[in-house]
């Protein structure tokens, strides 16, 4: 990740708190948007976090963010994802972590590969990444967060006005 882009969200980390998550998802949203993402449905609450087409693929995004490398997808996770598949989409997991070599790591989701509320280390979803997507997102994301980092530190309705101003954008 660029040295600037992991600062601003080191300080976005410490000034927003729980509400982290939620920011690097729509910061995700707007990094999407800007790779030519198309229908793109982001969600605050219930549901997968991100659903998207890009490239003419369609897929269902579950955001986790982490500060110790590992992450727990709960039991409406994986269930939403198993949903989301069986409609027709890829379904995903993307993973931030909390150092400078961490980058989005996006992993394809297989049935009955995690348990619900198994803690897994980042690097156990590599064998499974999404490597087309992650290039593409990688870029976009540290563009994202270095040019709407001081409008994330306002909150996730700043951020919510940065995502309506592109069409293919809709909150679910």
């Amino acid at each position: 990740m660029k040295l600037e882009a992991h600062r601003q969200l080191a300080d976005l980390t410490v000034s927003a708190g729980m509400e982290y998550g939620k920011l690097v998802q729509k910061l995700l949203s707007i990094a999407l948007l800007e790779a030519g993402a198309k229908n793109l449905v982001e969600r605050s609450t219930q549901g997968i976090d991100i659903e998207v087409e890009l490239d003419g693929v369609v897929r269902a995004i579950e955001v986790k963010t982490s500060q110790d490398g590992t992450l727990k997808l709960g039991r409406k996770d994986l269930d939403g994802l198993a949903a989301r598949e069986a409609e027709g989409a890829r379904a995903c997991v993307a993973a931030l972590g909390p150092r400078l070599v961490d980058d989005w790591l996006v992993a394809r989701f297989h049935r009955g590969e995690w348990q619900p509320a198994q803690s897994l280390s980042i690097t156990q979803l590599r064998p499974f990444r999404e490597r087309e997507l992650e290039r593409v997102l990688v870029p976009a994301f540290a563009d994202a967060v270095l040019a709407h980092a001081s409008t994330a530190l306002r909150g996730q309705r700043a951020l919510d006005e940065v995502l309506r101003k592109y069409p293919a954008y809709r909150l679910a």
